[in-house]
C-alpha cells in the first residue's frame, strides 16, 4: 500500500516554481531607456528625390541631362541657371536700408526737394519786399522832388523875383496886389505908369532864345484866339515865351499849322493866382497866332498890355 502511494507520488506532475521577473526600481528603468536611446540603430538619411530634368555636378551648378537624341539638350530651368549664393539677398536689402537712412543730409530726396523749393519761395519773397521797399523810398523822393519843382514855378509865376525892363533892379511883387495902375509898373514895364510913354517901344528876346523883338502896346489885346495859355513873372517873360514857342514848335510838330507865335498879351492882375482863380482865368500870359490886324481895345475889367512880334 505504501509502495503503491509513493508510486503515484512519483507520478504526479510536479509543481513548476515560480520564475516572474521581479519588479524594477525606478532608477533600474531610467537607466534601461538610457542604453535603448544609444544603442537604437539609426536610421541612414533619406537622398533627395533625384531632378528630372538634370543633375548638379561638383560645382553646385544644374546641367542638362543627355537626350536620346544627339541633337537635341534639354536646357535647365531659368530659375536654375545662376546659383543662389547665401548672404547676397541679406547684403543687398542691408545696403538698401543704410542708402534708405543716409538719403541726402539725412533727409529723403522728396524732402531734400520740398525743402530746397521751400527755401527758394522764401528767398524770392525777401528780395521782392526789399525791393518793393527800395521802389516805394524813390518813388516818395520823385514826388517831393515834383513838389519842390511846383512850389518854385509857383513863386516865380507870382513874380516874387521880377526884374525890370534895364535888367539891373528887381522888385518883390506882393501877393495881394491891387488893381490900381502904380501897383503893376514893375511886372509890366511901366504901362501902368507911363502907357504913352511905353507904347511903341521895342523888346529884344533873350539871346539864347534867338533873334526875336516885339513892339509893346499898352492897354491893348492882342487879336486871335490863344495858342497857349501861362504864367509869367512879367509882360517880358510873357513875349520870351512866345519866341521860345516859335523856335521850338516847328521843330517838334513841322506838319503843324499853329507853330508861330505872334504876339502876346499879359493881364498885370492875373500874376496873383488868388485873383486869377477869381475871375476864372488859367493863366496871364497869352500867346497869339500872328497878328493880321491892330491889337484890340482890352475889355476884361482890368489892365491888358500887348507885345506884337516884328521880327525873327
Amino acid at each position: 500500500m505504501s509502495s503503491h502511494a509513493d508510486h503515484n507520488a512519483q507520478q504526479a506532475p510536479e509543481v513548476m516554481e515560480n520564475s516572474y521577473p521581479e519588479p524594477l526600481s525606478y532608477h533600474q528603468i531610467q537607466q534601461q531607456q538610457q542604453y535603448q536611446y544609444n544603442h537604437y540603430p539609426q536610421h541612414p538619411p533619406v537622398p533627395p528625390p533625384k531632378n528630372e530634368t538634370g543633375t548638379y555636378n561638383s560645382n553646385g551648378s544644374l546641367t542638362a541631362p543627355s537626350s536620346a537624341y544627339p541633337a537635341s539638350q534639354i536646357s535647365p530651368p531659368a530659375q536654375y541657371a545662376h546659383p543662389v549664393v547665401p548672404g547676397a539677398s541679406d547684403d543687398m536689402d542691408g545696403q538698401k536700408t543704410r542708402h534708405q537712412r543716409g538719403g541726402i543730409f539725412g533727409c529723403t530726396l522728396t524732402v531734400f526737394v520740398l525743402s530746397a523749393i521751400i527755401a527758394f519761395l522764401l528767398m524770392a519773397v525777401i528780395a521782392l519786399a526789399a525791393g518793393t521797399g527800395v521802389e516805394a523810398s524813390r518813388a516818395s523822393t520823385a514826388q517831393n522832388q515834383v513838389n519842390e519843382l511846383y512850389a518854385s514855378i509857383s513863386a516865380l509865376s507870382s513874380g516874387l523875383a521880377t526884374p525890370t525892363s534895364s535888367g539891373t533892379t528887381a522888385t518883390s511883387v506882393s501877393a495881394t496886389a491891387s488893381s490900381t495902375s502904380t501897383s503893376f509898373a514893375s511886372i509890366d514895364d511901366n504901362c501902368s505908369g507911363d502907357p504913352g510913354g511905353v507904347t511903341g517901344t521895342t523888346y529884344a528876346a533873350f539871346s539864347l532864345i534867338g533873334d526875336y523883338s516885339f513892339t509893346i502896346k499898352c492897354n491893348s489885346d492882342a487879336v486871335g484866339t490863344p495858342l497857349m495859355n501861362l504864367f509869367t513873372a512879367n509882360l517880358e517873360t510873357c513875349m520870351d515865351a512866345c519866341a521860345s514857342y516859335t523856335q521850338e514848335l516847328p521843330t517838334v510838330f513841322p506838319n503843324n499849322t499853329n507853330t508861330t507865335c505872334g504876339g502876346v498879351s499879359f493881364i498885370p492882375l492875373w500874376t496873383n493866382k488868388t485873383a486869377a482863380l477869381d475871375g476864372g482865368a488859367p493863366g496871364n500870359c497869352y500867346l497869339k497866332p500872328t497878328q493880321t490886324a491892330s491889337p484890340n481895345t482890352p475889355n476884361i475889367g482890368t489892365e491888358c498890355h500887348a507885345g506884337i512880334l516884328v521880327s525873327g
